[in-house]
């Protein structure tokens, strides 16, 4: 009797299937809040209002007052595969709206308590739609106004694997804020609320794009913008690029936008960078906001589950629109300054001069020396014959009186490239100086440096040097004074040091909703650094004291720049709070290379520099003195 096998392959049952999809479209609260947001602008809304409760992980409200939804429309509109933008191949092809796949109401009802409100202008009351997971969907009338109302509840409560990896509320919550900001800056032409809680954190109404980005960013961040256009082939590109000083080291002051669509793409960010190079420092970021508004036919935005990365069917042409009216903005501002050179051929330093009034002949003269070197006729000749003879007698050749260590087969730059190569080392192209070291030991560091006779000098503003008894030393001055700031950052978080200077005018200013979470995250550390700050509202607040090493006019710069450092840093590495924002401080208080320091202030750095516990390298791991030997230079220049 032979065994039946037993079938395997089933159909998912739909709480299952949408709970799978939940994990493509719903990652976290302000997946939500995206989705959402983009079913209010597709239905036709001017003005939308988002609620958050705990970052969304309690209560995501979302009010619009666009077209609203029928009875038989609200029943359908959980179920998969459902949605009121797709009818025919053609509409796939061309997608003009945000929302598309039909698949985030199901998504979101698989995995928290869903309920909309909505009402029709032409109906006489709304209706109301409860759905939970695993459970049947039940649906009431209801007094509303014109426009749909959705309450996400108890985001991922049947899913406690997913609940469990989610951030902390102000982590969250500042997705949630970016994003937010994301849809208002690209829909300048609608009113957006968005509150925490009870706490309002804006209100802006349409208005013009400018005007847009000081209510969002500031004042000084829109004064600070310089507008781009280019258009072609049906393709334009319109938008604000930062100058330089609002460049940062994180890619936070970047918003690409296709057809008002939030996108990512590495490749059109570069194409702005690549413009901005050589204005800005090392990992420096430029900023802009930038839309893109091409055919939807000649792009595909169904290509990633979130819709952030998108298709072009020439991205090469329009890589080099943006870069080309980048480019062209920084001209106009004079930030890249057209510089025409003149070609010019190579000068021999030969003349011809004719041998005698009834010669024929002519003469080489060197204009440099006054040698005369022969006649042109005879030159050539004898050219020819010393390359010849140069192959019959290769002895007589080398025994010829050229200057010792010069090889008459090389021209001059060969030469020359052979004399650096004595200097190189083999399996390197980077010169090689075998007693030029990194300070590995405290212990190292020559008393001498203390003496106050020493002669200091700074080399491009960037490196210092100083005579010791045994050779030079060399500090690279902003990761020297970062180890000093790092240090007493952190004996100042522990309570081991006073680290702070109340201002005599305390600062006021407007930071975004994100920034402020991070001070809200970390206040507690920045009092203890020094850094006394009073919240006023959700978007203001007030500087009352800054630490000793931050500078005069420097005080908000410095706070903003050390947010933003650390947020990167969480990104990039795995520390603890104080250890990061150590780290932040010192970088963005530092010293910066460029800065000229005077005789007093560099030797104060190396003073400072030898009190530290660790003084031989940065927090990021970077040496901060070299020591080259006197033996090194005499070698180098034959004394050894």
């Amino acid at each position: 009797m032979s065994d039946k096998s037993t079938n395997v392959i089933k159909i998912l049952p739909d709480f299952i299937a949408n709970q799978i999809a939940a994990g493509e479209v719903v990652q976290r609260p302000e997946s939500v809040v995206k989705e959402l947001l983009e079913n209010s602008l597709d239905a036709g809304a001017d003005s939308i209002v988002v609620i958050v409760k705990s970052a969304g992980k309690q209560l995501i409200h979302v009010v619009d007052n666009g077209i609203g939804m029928t009875k038989e429309d609200l029943e359908l509109s959980c179920k998969r595969h459902a949605t009121s933008k797709i009818f025919t191949q053609d509409d796939l092809e061309q997608i003009r709206t945000f929302g598309f796949r039909g698949e985030a109401l199901a998504s979101i009802s698989s995995v928290a308590n869903l309920e909309i409100r909505t009402m029709q202008d032409s109906d006489s009351h709304g209706w109301k739609m409860a759905a939970e997971p695993m459970k049947e969907v039940v649906i009431e009338p209801c007094n509303i106004d014109k426009g749909t109302q959705v309450f996400v509840r108890n985001l991922f409560y049947n899913v406690p694997a997913r609940r469990k990896f989610l951030k902390t509320d102000l982590t969250e919550f500042r997705y949630i804020s970016d994003t937010m900001l994301k849809f208002a800056l690209s829909n300048n032409n609608i009113r957006f609320t968005f509150y925490d809680d009870d706490a309002l954190i804006f209100d802006v109404q349409p208005a013009t794009i400018q005007n847009r980005i000081a209510d969002l960013l500031g004042t000084k961040t829109a004064e600070s913008l310089m507008p781009l256009f280019i258009q072609s082939e049906g393709i334009e590109i319109s938008g604000f690029v930062g100058q330089p000083h609002l460049a940062k080291h994180s890619r936070s002051g970047q918003y690409l936008f296709l057809n008002k669509r939030s996108i990512l793409s590495k490749s059109l960010s570069y194409a702005v960078f690549s413009a901005f190079e050589h204005l800005l420092e090392k990992n420096a970021n430029p900023f802009y906001i930038i839309n893109i508004n091409v055919d939807p036919h000649t792009v595909d935005v169904n290509v990633h589950p979130q819709k952030h990365e998108v298709k072009f069917d020439d991205e090469r042409y329009i890589y080099k629109m943006i870069n080309n009216a980048v480019t062209e903005t920084l001209k106009q501002n004079n930030l890249v300054p057209e510089v025409r050179i003149k070609e010019m051929g190579a000068v021999s330093p030969f003349e011809k001069v004719r041998a005698g009034e009834d010669s024929s002949d002519f003469l080489l003269v060197n204009k440099e020396t006054g040698e005369v070197v022969s006649p042109v006729q005879q030159f050539e000749s004898k050219q020819e014959t010393h390359f010849a003879r140069q192959k019959e007698e290769p002895a007589n050749y080398k025994s010829r009186d050229y200057p010792q260590g010069f090889n008459p087969s090389l021209n001059r730059s060969t030469n020359f490239q052979g004399y650096r190569d004595l200097f190189r080392d083999e399996k390197s192209s980077q010169l090689k100086f075998d007693s030029v070291t990194p300070i590995q030991d405290k212990t190292a560091l020559p008393e001498e440096l203390e003496k106050p006779d020493l002669m200091y000098w700074q080399l491009h503003n960037k490196y210092i040097f100083v005579q010791t008894q045994s050779g030079l030393m060399m500090l690279d001055q902003h990761a020297a004074h970062e180890r000093v700031l790092y240090e007493k950052a952190i004996k100042a978080m522990n309570r081991d040091l006073a680290y702070s200077q109340n201002l005599l005018f305390p600062i006021s200013s407007k930071l975004s909703s994100s920034e402020v979470s991070v001070i809200k995250e970390l206040f507690e550390e920045l009092n203890s650094l020094g850094f006394f700050i009073e919240i006023k509202g959700e978007d203001n607040i007030e500087i009352r004291g800054v630490p000793f090493d931050v500078r005069n006019g420097a005080e908000l710069v410095s706070l903003k720049e050390i947010i933003e450092n650390y947020i990167e840093n969480l990104q990039l590495k795995h520390t603890n709070k104080r250890d990061n924002l150590a780290a932040s401080y010192s970088c963005k208080a530092a010293i910066k290379a460029g800065e000229e320091l005077t005789t007093d202030e560099m030797k104060k750095l190396f003073k400072d520099l030898l009190k530290c516990k660790n003084p031989y390298s940065c927090p990021h791991g970077r040496p901060t003195i070299i020591e080259v030997n006197l033996d090194e230079f005499d070698k180098r220049f034959g004394r050894k």
